[in-house]
């Protein structure tokens, strides 16, 4: 599960009551689901539709939609309401670095995989008393074989293999400054080098798991088959080895071949 964080800079949210289709921009007459793809594409946003736990009838009238900066140093989400998507269109995407709460996004996709459905759902409604107002159920996160998924924004701090107790302790971390490593896929805003190699420093004990620790200090290097990144807070480099491996089982419900994924093996640290 490690470095499986969905790459993404900024996040649009657009709020879309009833049932999705397997691709979610389908929802949308093909014009508008164009103009949404090539904006984001542009801002280097992820978009996704989201929708309150429990309440999934078709709804008319002005919707709730949103777009969070998970860039290091530049989080924050700001909130809109609209009517149609050219307001999505024409309004700005702008947002200022630490403006709005966070919120839990708990992937409920199930014509894009039955399990995120069948996992998600359930951890959606088990987390809206945890923080009232600021779970919704998504659509696809990626990674389905880790269902039930999670992504925190806007720090994209994103997670797999929830239930309804262990996502509750996310968040209850999440509040505390902290992040759940053993749990976690990674950082959305961070290359997947640097997601693999924050996930084997936690593990090592090298730093302390804080939703701020492990930063990284520039592109990772690879020499001899081991990818070496550099963090800046703690000071320090950590190296690893990454392998190809075969699943053994399809990697979604809807794949039909056996997936393959990736380990990462510790290789060592040096502290600068």
């Amino acid at each position: 599960m490690l470095a499986t964080a969905p790459p993404a800079r900024r996040w649009l949210l657009l709020e879309r009551e009833g049932a999705w289709p397997t691709h979610a921009l389908s929802v949308f007459p093909k014009s508008q689901a164009h103009a949404l793809s090539e904006k984001a594409a542009r801002a280097g946003a992820r978009i996704s539709l989201i929708r309150r736990p429990r309440r999934h009838p078709a709804s008319h009238g002005p919707f709730t939609w949103a777009v969070a900066d998970v860039q290091r140093g530049q989080e924050g989400i700001r909130w809109h309401t609209a009517y149609t998507i050219e307001e999505v269109l024409d309004t700005p995407w702008e947002v200022t670095s630490g403006e709005g709460d966070p919120v839990a996004l708990v992937c409920s996709h199930s014509r894009h995989d039955v399990c995120c459905a069948l996992r998600g759902r359930p951890v959606a409604a088990a987390l809206e008393p945890v923080w009232p107002g600021r779970v919704w159920e998504c659509s696809h996160l990626g990674g389905d074989r880790f269902a039930a998924t999670m992504v925190v924004l806007p720090t994209g701090l994103c997670y797999g293999r929830l239930d309804e107790s262990n996502a509750a302790a996310v968040l209850a971390a999440f509040d505390r400054g902290q992040v759940v490593p053993d749990l976690l896929r990674g950082r959305c805003a961070d290359p997947r080098e640097a997601q693999a190699a924050a996930a084997i420093g936690w593990q090592q004990g090298l730093a302390a798991p804080c939703v701020d620790a492990l930063v990284p200090a520039g592109p990772a290097t690879h020499a001899g088959g081991i990818t070496t990144v550099a963090f800046s807070a703690p000071d320090l480099r950590i190296s690893y080895r990454e392998t190809e491996v075969e699943l053994g089982t399809p990697s979604t419900c809807r794949a039909h071949g056996i997936g393959h994924g990736r380990e990462y093996t510790f290789v060592g640290v040096q502290r600068r």
